[in-house]
């Protein structure tokens, strides 16, 4: 089984080197995160499941989050917090976590897309809301990390089914120097959910995947988490190279997908 995850930074139908990219590589799984249009070939091949986020001011995000699966798509809703305020969110925000299940020969999988923004929870959403239980040791604000934190808690990762989390989370352990502003208690709380990272459990340290505006690569900004179930048969991790993705013209993305692939 081969899943590819991708932040394809607003590319539509006309961004054929994305589309090239994600048909060449046929993966069974795809979640995308910023798409804005799918080709005519994407809907023949795959199920799909595509859900436009609310930001905060009340109107739709211009594009879309998406998983499409080559098996029968469940969109029932699984994700539910113990905590009101955490559901009241993840209901009126809705399409930057979303999460289904999916079944391939005769396998079933709890898969969830996440693009977690660049933008906190604005106060005025949480003003009465005691956030101790949820918010980051060392952050002052809410980030949609914790909040799909507390969903996967509720929701009760265990490996006895199959579970995917992947996605851009807008996340790095370098955004820790020199002062830890929680990112790496972002991961902690994931792996103590029984979830891993295969992109740098893979390498054995992060990968970077996104280029900042002025061409650096540094961040490991985007991830695929499995369940112990997974990871067990992890074969493959990897992204491609700078050049396929970075140096075309224009760029396909400013992030790399994300290839796994498991027995």
């Amino acid at each position: 089984m081969k899943l590819l995850t991708w932040n394809v930074n607003r590319a539509g139908e006309s961004r054929g080197g994305v589309w090239e990219m994600v048909r060449d590589e046929d993966a069974d799984i795809v979640l995308l995160q910023e798409v804005t249009g799918l080709p005519e070939w994407v809907p023949e091949r795959y199920q799909c499941l595509s859900i436009t986020p609310r930001y905060f001011g009340d109107h739709h995000a211009p594009f879309s989050s998406a998983i499409l699966s080559k098996g029968m798509i469940d969109a029932t809703p699984y994700l539910r917090s113990e905590l009101a305020w955490v559901n009241r969110i993840q209901a009126e925000r809705y399409g930057w976590i979303v999460g289904c299940e999916t079944v391939l020969d005769g396998e079933r999988f709890r898969v969830v897309t996440v693009h977690s923004p660049a933008f906190s929870i604005p106060q005025e959403e949480l003003d009465g809301v005691d956030v101790s239980g949820v918010k980051l040791t060392n952050n002052s604000e809410v980030w949609f990390t914790e909040i799909l934190w507390s969903l996967l808690s509720a929701a009760g990762v265990s490996d006895d089914t199959n579970w995917i989390v992947g996605g851009d989370f807008n996340s790095s352990v370098l955004f820790d120097e020199p002062k830890d502003r929680g990112n790496r208690q972002v991961i902690e709380r994931l792996n103590n959910l029984g979830l891993t990272d295969c992109l740098s459990h893979f390498h054995g340290a992060p990968v970077p995947t996104f280029q900042h505006t002025r061409k650096t690569v540094h961040h490991q900004l985007d991830y695929c988490y499995a369940n112990g179930l997974m990871l067990e048969r992890l074969t493959e991790a990897r992204v491609p190279s700078h050049e396929a993705v970075f140096g075309r013209e224009p760029r396909l993305s400013d992030h790399l997908p994300i290839l796994c692939e498991f027995v």
